[in-house]
């Protein structure tokens, strides 16, 4: 027995010990697994089933998992029915089938597992995230929006910050753009900040105006330069090395022309990417191509929801490189006109960079899975319409939209969301053996059409295990859900009138 084959058993061990009819389960889930197919590839071989892995979390972001399915997102590396995936000092050292012969540190068992890259979210306003449930019959986004918002002290944005980002690391979402658009005041923005320094996710906080601000009103751009300084700086060790900085004006619909080129080229003149909502609605379309007969838009820009873009701006975002960031299910709910589905095809046959986000917690699940579904169900031609002759949105397409195209999105693509030896070590560990998952056949449908969050057993960011064994590590996730209780309902208690909570103290946990 080698040194590597002893540290694999030795991290089984624990388990067979807390768990006695472990053999019986591995037994068990055998004859339910059946092969996971790649297009093209046949039908994999079964997988052998395991519990789920609870090995101690590595100290140092060193490790390797072996005899998994990968999903490598790379068309170069290739993906494998059984395969292993090497991490040394954070980095992917090497993927592919007998990769960890000869190599030593802790070692993970990743038979029954899917192992692919962390899902990369291009447009989130996390600050949000303890109003989730706050909807109601006759009450939609908008309204809530505007009643609590005024409510929020900078606690509650640290509070709602955590328990997003918490969510996040718990659904796989390695990469989180944080479009913060209610900087109310310096001290809210450093809670968000300070928030997301400490998730241990990777992200970019754009930081956008103040809601509601008058339309004549320039944003913040002395703020935004503090943070700049003073989080992002050369020296300032406040970020941290996994988070980035971006702006997020208006854009000329929501507040003026004239204001909206001020804000964009400060963000051009400090060297930051932009992302800007253009339109669920004819109310807030945003031209592209207006813009970028303005010179007012670039290969790093996000441009969000995008469901009134004419052939004339998709052709511009296609001649500039922009990124299109969708959120399915807030489209499908707060749409007014325009089409997400013809959207979704018309971009995807032009070559535009489609990629994938949450909106708010209001409005979608933090759940990359369902907005990867929702795209697949949607992503059918219309016969009668423009869309008749595109191509059918595939599963790989919407892989590609919640890992790799976000991450081109986010100009990190070089660093993350694929499996790619050389890149930091943004990736999942997904049960295949799971009752929803089985019997498999074709993994590409499994995670789209099958998978939930509840089959991420593992999720790693930059090396390290922010979820391990289906548990967060280092979150009491209790003491949050505690005080995500009481931040809410002190927001509602200052809010009053009809948003005042029924009880005189929060819910328990």
């Amino acid at each position: 027995m080698t040194q590597q084959d002893r540290r694999a058993v030795s991290i089984q061990e624990p388990l067979r010990q807390a768990a006695p009819n472990f053999e019986r389960r591995r037994l068990l889930g055998a004859a339910l697994a059946g092969g996971l197919g790649f297009a093209g590839a046949g039908t994999l071989p079964g997988c052998s089933v395991m519990a789920p892995a609870r090995t101690p979390t590595p100290r140092e972001p060193t490790f390797t998992i072996r005899n998994a399915v990968v999903v490598s997102m790379d068309r170069s590396v290739g993906d494998f029915a059984a395969a292993d995936v090497v991490v040394r000092d954070g980095i992917i050292e090497a993927v592919g089938p007998g990769a960890a012969s000869g190599r030593n540190g802790p070692v993970l068992d990743g038979s029954g597992m899917i192992v692919m890259p962390g899902f990369v979210e291009t447009h989130w306003h996390v600050w949000s995230s303890v109003t989730r449930n706050m909807l109601r019959d006759g009450v939609e986004y908008f309204p809530l929006k505007n009643a609590l918002m005024p409510h929020f002290t900078p606690e509650d944005y640290s509070i709602g910050n955590r328990l997003g980002l918490a969510e996040a690391a718990a659904a796989g979402l390695t990469t989180v753009n944080n479009f913060a658009h209610s900087t109310r005041t310096p001290a809210h923005v450093d809670a968000e900040l300070a928030a997301m320094a400490a998730s241990g996710l990777r992200g970019r906080y754009s930081y956008g105006n103040r809601d509601p601000m008058p339309n004549e009103e320039v944003m913040p751009i002395d703020d935004v330069l503090r943070v700049q300084r003073e989080w992002f700086g050369p020296t300032s060790p406040k970020a941290g090395a996994l988070l980035q900085l971006g702006v997020a004006p208006r854009g000329p619909a929501l507040s003026t022309p004239a204001v909206y080129a001020i804000e964009y080229r400060a963000a051009l003149a400090a060297k930051l990417p932009v992302v800007v909502h253009t339109g669920q609605s004819r109310f807030a379309y945003v031209s592209a191509a207006k813009l970028h007969a303005d010179g007012l838009i670039a290969s790093d820009t996000v441009l969000v929801h995008a469901l009134m873009q004419t052939e004339a701006d998709r052709a511009a975002i296609r001649a500039v490189g922009a990124s299109v960031s969708f959120a399915p299910q807030s489209e499908l709910r707060l749409q007014g006109e325009g089409d997400f589905r013809a959207q979704v095809l018309h971009m995807k046959a032009e070559g535009i960079n489609v990629c994938l986000s949450l909106d708010a917690t209001t409005l979608a699940s933090v759940s990359m899975f369902d907005q990867m579904s929702t795209v697949w169900y949607l992503g059918v031609p219309w016969r009668g319409t423009a869309t008749e002759k595109l191509a059918r949105i595939s599963f790989r397409d919407c892989l590609e939209m919640a890992t790799i195209n976000g991450a081109r999105a986010l100009g990190i693509a070089d660093r993350v969301g694929s499996l790619t030896p050389g890149k930091r070590a943004d990736l999942l560990m997904i049960r295949a053996t799971d009752l929803n998952m089985v019997p498999a056949a074709n993994v590409y449908s499994a995670l789209v059409r099958a998978a939930t969050v509840a089959n991420i057993d593992s999720v790693v960011v930059d090396g390290h295990f922010v979820k391990h064994g289906g548990r967060l590590v280092g979150i009491d996730t209790v003491a949050l859900a505690r005080e995500a209780a009481t931040s809410l309902h002190q927001i509602r208690s200052r809010a009053g009138g009809a948003w005042a909570p029924e009880s005189a103290a929060p819910g328990t946990y």
